[in-house]
Parts: structure tokens; C-alpha cells; sequence
């Protein structure tokens, strides 16, 4: 036990390193609008490959924090770290660019309190903020006269969360989470014009600037409900109902005069600093699976949310309704086998379709990927440490369209971490 606790200490506070960053996806043109690019797979690596579905398949071996209520079903104590990744490529109507990055996905420890409560903290992006575009022009009446426009943004909102998982009645479990939400967003815009009919002139960019702090607290609340209807199958039904908040923001802008390397010159010009809220509406996830007991889960879930109501500090909106569709499986040929380690490795696969809540030249950003994912037991373990697991995820997807002057994406997601299960508070007779 006490090996395990000193892994899980060096791995917290390795990840918590890199946590604690500003989260990075590579260039997202459209995590410039709204809160960012949202994170809306709320499980592990296990849910992301199964087309993000996890409201209703519980496991005991992983912790699933997509619906508080699953969390019952974790007997032993489970440590879950996971970093995700993408590789993309970003194309318009005339041009292409390649561009990837990876982060860190969720950091969760989750430990059985009572035979009927179980709860888990965990430490995970909300959205984040990872944009640069350019582009080049000249003034309307001088030709002669270069403008170069860039627009760029950076950082993001994290998530500190605390759920709690009880067993009601047979097959009835339900569950509640909150979560503190903090993280500052930084964007800027800046203009260079350079005339080349003019010889000995001084360059230099204008830029407006903005980092806007935000925090509050988030709440949820899941149930879910499996029944018996055959010999070895069961179906499970769940939900979790995400509360609307108004989230608490401060920005501090001004206007910055820069040389051609972004060293200020002088100091910023017109501070100013705003301190409101925006509205993060209310969310609603439903889903349905089926499982043998054994090696088998098959599931569908259904995410709805409507941003319509949102608007920034300056009462703009770009945001619409979004919604999202997957479906997933997973199989373990035989979970016990002693002849084959390929038997005891667990396999997904998954399809996940929606619509982004993102309204850019009245065009709704559609998303949808193909996913997959492995789990690799490591060891063979004993009842006091469980094999730990080495769990991977890939998927293919395309975001956007190029009509009507947008940016489409192509991208490759990829992910791995490792699950330690482990028993805590138990007396050993013999060490």
C-alpha cells in the first residue's frame, strides 16, 4: 500500500505541474467565441472511446465522473490520470495549415467511503482558449498601403471537482458534484500598416488587449438506474442535469503600442476594467446501455445545451443550441484468461455526432468523429492491488465547413494514462 500511495503522490504532483498551465489545444479558430473550446467528454479515456459515452456504464475499475452517480460502483480506492492530444489540419476555401498540441485530460482519485457512498475529486480542463489568425490587406484608397490584422488567444477555464455517488435501493444509485471553476483568458488584436511608397518609416503595432478572470461554482446532479431483464443482461438508464450559472468575470483591457518583436513602447493607453457576469446555461445528458455483468457494455447517450442566451462582457452573442450524439461499445474477451494476455485486454469503439454552439456567418459548426481505445492490464495483481491498467484512446474526426468564408478541420485525437486500483483501510494479517 504504501509503494502505491508514494506512486500516487509523485504522479499528482507531476500532473498538477502541468495542470496548473494554461491549457492548449494548438490553433482552434473557433475557441475565440464564447468561453472557448467547452469540454464536453466529462469521463476518462474510457468514456472518450466510446463516442464519449459514460452516463450510464458504471465500472468499478475506472472512475466515472461523467455522472456522480456511477461513482457508487467504485469499491476500491482508483487514481486516474490521462492526457489527451490533436493533430490537425485547418483549411478554407484557398489555403491549409497543419497544427497539434496535447495536454493534460483529467487528474481523478476516487475512494469508497461506506458501502454506500463513494466519492472522487478530480482536476480537469472546462474549455480552452488556443487561437492565432492573420491576415493582409491594404487601405481602400492607397493600394500602396499593407495592413497585416492578427487576432490571438490563449488560455482557458479549469475545473476542480467533488462528487459523491450513494446507493439508494437495488439497481438505484443517484449522485450530486461541485465544482469551482477558475482560469483568465487572454486575447488580443493588433494592426500593422506599412506604406512602401514611403522610404525611412518606423513600423510598429497597435494592439487592443484583454484578460478576462473568471471563477465560480458549478453544480450537478445524476441518477441512474440498472435492472436485471434476462440471464447475464442488464440495462442501465442514467442522467445528469448540469444548473445553470452566472459566472463571475473581470477584464482589464488597453490599447498597447508595440515595436515589430512586441516590446511596449510607452505605456498601454485607455485602461479600463469591466466586472459582470455571463450566463453558462443549463445542460442535460441522458443515456441508455446494456451490459452482460461480465465483458460485454453497449451504450447511447444524447447532451443538449442552449447557448442562445449567452452573451460576453459586451453583450455580444455568437452562440446557438448544441447538442451531441454517441454511441459506443466495449468487449474484454475474457477478463480472467491465464493462457492468453490478449484476452484479458479490453477494446472500444465509438461514433460521436453534434453540433458546436458556435453560429459564425449564420452557419452552425457541425462536429463528428470516429473513436477507439484499448485498455492494457498491467501485472497481474492480488485483492489488496488490483493490475493497473494502461488505457489508450484514438479518434478521427471534422469539425466546420469552408462555405461561406469558414474554417474546416480535420483532426486526429489521441490519448493515454494509467488507472491504479488499489484497497485502502484494509488489515493485512501478514505483511
Amino acid at each position: 500500500m504504501y509503494k502505491t500511495l508514494r506512486l500516487l503522490i509523485c504522479a499528482s504532483v507531476l500532473c498538477l505541474a502541468q495542470g496548473v498551465q494554461a491549457q492548449s489545444i494548438g490553433n482552434s479558430p473557433y475557441s475565440r467565441y464564447g468561453l472557448g473550446e467547452l469540454n464536453t467528454n466529462l469521463g476518462n479515456l474510457r468514456t472518450a472511446g466510446m463516442g464519449d459515452v459514460g452516463v450510464s456504464t458504471g465500472n468499478s475499475f475506472h472512475s466515472n465522473t461523467a455522472n456522480p452517480a456511477l461513482l457508487y460502483y467504485n469499491s476500491i480506492t482508483v487514481f486516474d490520470v490521462g492526457v489527451t492530444g490533436r493533430y490537425k489540419t485547418l483549411r478554407n476555401a484557398t489555403q491549409s495549415q497543419r497544427d497539434g498540441d496535447g495536454n493534460l485530460s483529467y487528474l481523478t482519485l476516487g475512494v469508497p467511503i461506506t458501502k454506500r457512498w463513494s466519492s472522487a475529486v478530480s482536476l480537469r480542463p472546462y474549455s480552452s482558449v488556443d487561437y492565432n489568425i492573420r491576415n493582409m490587406g491594404s487601405l481602400p484608397n492607397r493600394q500602396e498601403a499593407v495592413v497585416i490584422n492578427e487576432y490571438s488567444g490563449e488560455g482557458g477555464i479549469s475545473e476542480i471537482y467533488f462528487g459523491h455517488g450513494f446507493r439508494i435501493t437495488n439497481g438505484l444509485t443517484i449522485g450530486a458534484s461541485a465544482s469551482y471553476l477558475f482560469g483568465t483568458v487572454s486575447q488580443e488584436s493588433s494592426s500593422i500598416v506599412a506604406d512602401t511608397s514611403i522610404s525611412n518609416t518606423s513600423l510598429e503595432r497597435v494592439a487592443y488587449v484583454e484578460r478576462t478572470r473568471y471563477t465560480d461554482f458549478l453544480f450537478r446532479a445524476g441518477a441512474n438506474y440498472r435492472k436485471k431483464v434476462a440471464d447475464k443482461a442488464f440495462l442501465s438508464a442514467g442522467a445528469v442535469y448540469t444548473l445553470g450559472v452566472d459566472m463571475n468575470a473581470k477584464r482589464m483591457s488597453a490599447y498597447e503600442r508595440r515595436d515589430l518583436g512586441d516590446a511596449l513602447k510607452g505605456s498601454p493607453m485607455l485602461p479600463d476594467s469591466v466586472e459582470a457576469s455571463v450566463n453558462v446555461p443549463p445542460s442535460l445528458n441522458a443515456s441508455i446501455s446494456y451490459d452482460n455483468g461480465s465483458n460485454l457494455t453497449i451504450g447511447t447517450e444524447f447532451m443538449m445545451q442552449d447557448w442562445s442566451d449567452y452573451r460576453n462582457l459586451d453583450g455580444e452573442q455568437r452562440m446557438g443550441n448544441s447538442y451531441k450524439i454517441g454511441l459506443g461499445a466495449e468487449y474484454t474477451p475474457n477478463p480472467t484468461a491465464i493462457d492468453s494476455y490478449l484476452k484479458r485486454v479490453t477494446y472500444r469503439a465509438g461514433l460521436r455526432y453534434g453540433q458546436s454552439p458556435y453560429v459564425i456567418n449564420g452557419e452552425n459548426i457541425k462536429d463528428m468523429a470516429v473513436t477507439g481505445g484499448l485498455t492494457l492490464p498491467i501485472g497481474r495483481g492480488n485483492y489488496f492491488e488490483p493490475p493497473y491498467q494502461f488505457n489508450i484512446m484514438m479518434g478521427y474526426g471534422k469539425r466546420g465547413t469552408t462555405d461561406n468564408g469558414l474554417i474546416a478541420e480535420d483532426y486526429f485525437q489521441f490519448g493515454a494514462g494509467v488507472t491504479v486500483n488499489t484497497r485502502w483501510f484494509v488489515k493485512r494479517r501478514i505483511e
